[in-house]
């Protein structure tokens, strides 16, 4: 938890974790999505 003398400074370090946490689910999303394999269909006839 973060804890400074002047809010601010907590609330200015709070916004770039969660820039940075949104950014870095972004690149695991991407990064799953290439290891899935391919989920095709079988239709049956």
């Amino acid at each position: 938890m973060l804890g400074h003398k002047n809010i601010r400074t907590t609330q200015h370090y709070a916004k770039i974790v969660d820039k940075k946490v949104d950014h870095d689910m972004a690149n695991l999303k991407i990064k799953l999505e290439e290891k899935k394999p391919n989920q095709t269909t079988i239709s049956t006839i």
